[in-house]
């Protein structure tokens, strides 16, 4: 029976010891590590969005005009959409406005939405800046294949770049480059399907520069639409 209770008691004293370092490790030692950290693995491609509530809708655009207010009905208030207050280079050499398409929110494989427009042209085309802006980041990834992130000007946006052949051969991240600078070329990288050319364009409002993957999504075709033809 006196053995019976030593067990019992030196049970006892470890549950006591289990819950108090359970508690230690919850309180003080776990909110160290639950921070979120800004690494390349945790970096989204826009091109592998799951479909999502509908975008915003995109306001007519008037030039010189830099933000643009919409009333929706989402959430019951009113949301103030911004587009670019410059006037967008259609990003690939040689392509005219007219032969532009809005694949905007198209359907794409696997319950995805394509938040981009494609711009159609043969391999090994130029891929020009859309704006001046900084190279925010170079990113390879499944779906996207060679990818390349760039600021607006005030990094309240930022233009994305995919499916692309290679990137420019003395473009560096970080770099500032003038609107028409020739950064890529169009390839079928990623998930574009072997010998579909074309570049993936796609254009988010940024909450945070630090985190360039991730934002919200405006139509690019509009834009593009009445945007400058490089020839």
């Amino acid at each position: 029976m006196q053995f019976l209770r030593k067990i019992l008691l030196i049970f006892y004293i470890t549950l006591i010891h289990l819950f108090a370092a359970l508690f230690i490790y919850q309180e003080f030692i776990n909110p160290y590590f639950s921070y979120e950290e800004n690494k390349v693995e945790n970096v989204q491609d826009p091109t592998e969005k799951v479909i999502v509530p509908t975008p915003l809708p995109i306001p007519s655009i008037a030039e010189n005009t830099p933000q643009i207010e919409s009333n929706t009905n989402q959430n019951e208030s009113n949301i103030a959409v911004s587009v670019p207050n410059t006037t967008l280079m259609i990003p690939v050499a040689g392509i005219k406005r007219e032969q532009l398409q809005d694949t905007y929110t198209d359907a794409r494989s696997e319950e995805r939405v394509h938040n981009a427009i494609d711009i159609l042209a043969p391999l090994g085309t130029p891929v020009v800046a859309a704006s001046d802006g900084e190279i925010a980041k170079f990113f390879d990834s499944e779906r996207g294949g060679i990818t390349i992130y760039q600021f607006s000007p005030d990094k309240h946006f930022v233009y994305y770049y995919a499916h692309l052949q290679k990137r420019a051969e003395n473009l560096r991240e970080h770099d500032f480059v003038k609107q028409g600078t020739v950064i890529g070329y169009i390839g079928d990288t990623g998930n574009a399907g072997a010998g579909n050319y074309h570049l993936h364009f796609e254009i988010m409002i940024l909450e945070d520069p630090n985190r360039y993957w991730k934002g919200t999504d405006i139509n690019p075709y509009p834009l593009l639409k009445n945007g400058i033809e490089f020839r």
